[in-house]
């Protein structure tokens, strides 16, 4: 038996002025943690596939913004891992807003007076999609690392699930990428999760604990 579907209508979304100001927060951390990367490894920024400028100074929500003296003192597989997590956040924010590419985002700060946002029914479809592929690469994690999967029965019922769910990591069928880009993916996936989950229901605080974790009722062979 499946789990009954999420309702969003039961819940009380975030304004799109709210989504706004997150989605400038987020974008100043993307950039911050892209720099402090590029910095680490001596990479010019130019070539680093996140190209989204700085937003510039920001205003509201600044609780989300990730201090500098943090950052300072994340490891290397920290600042990369985190820089993963929150271009997702931004990704999934800058799609709540039609047409809006996250690599040339616009002023979240100053919205066009006819700017629009994606209807609940999008978001509860882009939040199974999200869902979905997050199982697949942990399925993929498990694959790899867990040698005692392949003799658990409830495991290998879900593999004939998992690969029937084609997914691509970084232009590469997920069988195929490496271990790096795995984790980098699903890092990406979990922070689109947290972003969506926040803003399909107020009650939800930014990153709070749980919020990118799959619940324990999800089914990805439920699809719709």
């Amino acid at each position: 038996m499946h789990p009954t579907p999420l309702t969003l209508s039961a819940l009380i979304p975030r304004t799109l002025e709210e989504i706004a100001a997150a989605a400038r927060a987020v974008q100043a951390n993307v950039v911050a943690l892209k720099t402090a990367w590029c910095k680490r490894t001596h990479q010019d920024s130019t070539s680093h596939d996140i190209r989204t400028p700085s937003p510039g100074a920001v205003h509201a929500m600044r609780d989300i913004l990730i201090d500098w003296r943090t950052i300072r003192d994340y490891s290397d597989e920290e600042v990369a891992l985190r820089l993963r997590q929150a271009w997702g956040e931004f990704c999934a924010l800058c799609w709540m807003f039609p047409f809006v590419d996250p690599q040339k985002p616009i002023d979240f700060e100053h919205l066009p007076h006819a700017q629009s946002l994606r209807c609940c029914g999008d978001v509860h479809a882009k939040l199974h999609e999200v869902q979905t592929g997050l199982w697949r690469m942990k399925h993929e994690q498990r694959v790899r690392f867990d040698a005692a999967a392949r003799n658990d029965p409830h495991f290998q019922r879900q593999h004939e699930v998992a690969v029937a769910q084609p997914i691509m990591v970084y232009g590469q069928n997920i069988s195929m990428c490496s271990d790096d880009d795995l984790l980098c993916c699903a890092c990406e996936y979990a922070g689109m999760l947290a972003s969506l989950r926040w803003i399909a229901d107020n009650r939800w605080t930014w990153e709070a604990p749980g919020i990118m974790e799959l619940t324990m009722a999800f089914d990805p062979s439920g699809m719709p």
